[in-house]
């Protein structure tokens, strides 16, 4: 096989992306409008969804296993799992305790093996060259004082779902107008490995809205093959501006140099703005919390003494 140069793109490949809401909120929907689909449907709701597509109701997991045997998902571009609660703690967690009793009282061998047949499932859907989209409802989890919001999934298969995924998104309502929020933030859960806005979604009546996961995936897809590209231009920016910071000796270059680096990707910027801090302590500037800049600490007027032995600035 030809090696991949550093420096050239990566080939497009399958994307996995999980998207996950209130129920009712419309995700189903939203997955219909994918090229070419077909719903898996777990959890008997594709009745209420807009646009209905190809679908597959499956009664248990071996009715997956059958499917798949018949080359019945190579027929499709992109296949879709409603609901991933649905389908690994109740079909697959079924399944696997059938294979293997023991499993039933051993819940870490359980989501043991359900992490394995799982990514063999996502595994096959990709050497078919299929996108995979898996639809979760929401649920609240405690962290700290605060609420987040987070797939419906039991602990060992959410940690699976948000490692083999690509993007994870969080479908919401606000002012009336739905949105995925890709972005983690305090309040929610996400992954943006495509580093995607918050994404807007067309009314059920806009024709843009007939093509919307479609345009998402090969967004996504897009996306991810250029990263080697963006990847290298990043690592050098950030070499040069290491190089920068250790040379700069003036608050205005340091207050500049911030400004930069804050436009850079997270996970790039956050090293470099603890190396500016670092210099700015090293040459005693202080923040204007004014203007937020970088500056050099006011230098009190000197006191001298007159014959009295009274003070005075000089």
């Amino acid at each position: 096989m030809p090696i991949l140069k550093k420096e050239e793109s990566l080939p497009k490949r399958p994307v996995v992306i999980v998207v996950y809401g209130e129920p009712g909120i419309g995700k189903t929907s939203l997955f219909n409008t994918s090229e070419q689909p077909l719903l898996i449907d777990f959890d008997r709701g594709v009745d209420r969804s807009i646009n209905r597509q190809d679908t597959l109701i499956v009664h248990k997991w071996e009715d997956v296993q059958s499917e798949e045997s018949s080359g019945t998902f190579g027929n499709y571009s992109t296949i879709g799992i409603d609901t991933a609660k649905a389908a690994l703690d109740d079909f697959l967690m079924s399944y696997v305790v059938k294979q293997d009793y023991s499993a039933a009282k051993n819940k870490l061998k359980a989501y043991g093996a359900i992490g394995d047949e799982f990514k063999l499932f996502v595994s096959n859907r990709r050497s078919e060259n299929a996108d995979l989209v898996i639809i979760a409802h929401a649920k609240d989890e405690k962290e700290g004082d605060m609420l987040k919001k987070i797939p419906d999934v039991t602990g060992q298969s959410y940690n699976l779902l948000l490692r083999i995924a690509d993007q994870v998104g969080y479908m919401r309502t606000i002012n009336n107008k739905r949105s995925i929020q890709w972005e983690p933030t305090d309040s929610t859960i996400g992954k943006n490995v495509a580093r995607l806005p918050v994404t807007e979604i067309p009314n059920e009546t806009d024709p843009a809205f007939r093509t919307f996961m479609a345009h998402i995936i090969d967004n996504v897809k897009e996306a991810i093959s250029q990263m080697s590209e963006a990847q290298r231009e990043a690592l050098e920016k950030v070499a040069v501006y290491q190089d920068r910071i250790v040379k700069v000796t003036e608050p205005d270059d340091l207050t500049g140099l911030l400004a930069v680096i804050n436009e850079l990707p997270l996970s790039y910027s956050q090293a470099l703005r603890k190396l500016v801090s670092d210099r700015a302590k090293e040459l005693g500037f202080v923040v204007n919390k004014t203007s937020k800049a970088f500056e050099k600490p006011v230098t009190p007027a000197p006191v001298a003494q007159n014959q009295a032995g009274q003070t005075s600035l000089v």
